[in-house]
């Protein structure tokens, strides 16, 4: 059979339209002090603004609950743990803006299981603003490329002149949702309070910009207790 020019091009616009192929063109994130963010490397996640509390954090609502809650330091000057970023999808040493990425503690777990971040639904708080008894919150617990522990980073233009980056889960970008899902959102992942006034990691509509703390050198953090 004789191929002709024609027959290719429509062979390769066929294969491009279905397979997107990979692109490393998208924005590297960077580090609280400018460097690239690395791959395995644990950072702390601060929050952008001054005066708004400390790092990111694990807590148990009770004694022996599990899995921990992620939640906000109160206290300005405390990191919180740190946590690694991994992309999922591509094979890079660098993390960039917009690509599926996994986040986990670096901590030890005193439940012993996964410390990926995840999507769960709580049943020990309550958010201050919520009618309902149970609240999608974020915890550790997840498994790699799945879709509740899809995450990525998007820069933020909050402050110009200083980077921060906004955390959204998107779950169609992961797992068997890549080509199945219909749902093409990203959700942004925030701080909602309960009662008494600890901030719980979960979705919002609001923004909450972070920057990232290289944690080496830093003091050792421990998991909270209440």
């Amino acid at each position: 059979m004789k191929i002709t020019l024609s027959f290719i091009f429509l062979n390769l616009f066929i294969f491009i339209g279905t397979h997107p192929l990979p692109t490393t063109t998208a924005d590297v994130i960077y580090d609280s002090v400018g460097n690239k963010l690395l791959k395995g490397v644990p950072y702390y996640i601060m929050p952008l603004l001054r005066g708004t509390g400390g790092g990111l954090t694990l807590t148990r609502a009770t004694k022996d609950a599990c899995p921990l809650d992620v939640t906000q330091e109160p206290f300005e000057l405390s990191y919180g743990v740190p946590f690694t970023i991994t992309p999922i999808i591509f094979d890079e040493n660098y993390v960039r803006e917009a690509y599926p990425v996994s986040i986990e503690a670096n901590v030890a777990d005193p439940c012993q299981g996964s410390k990926i971040l995840k999507l769960s639904t709580s049943d020990n708080i309550v958010a201050a603003t919520a009618t309902a008894t149970t609240t999608k919150t974020i915890t550790i617990g997840g498994q790699l490329n799945a879709p509740e522990s899809c995450f990525q980073l998007v820069e933020d233009d909050m402050m110009p002149g200083l980077r921060s980056y906004q955390i959204q889960l998107c779950p169609f970008k992961c797992g068997s949702n890549t080509s199945t899902s219909t749902d093409m959102t990203c959700y942004n992942i925030g701080l909602v309070s309960n009662p008494d006034g600890k901030r719980f990691l979960a979705p919002t509509d609001a923004i909450y910009p972070v920057v990232f703390q290289n944690s080496f050198g830093s003091s050792v953090a421990s998991v909270q207790s209440e």
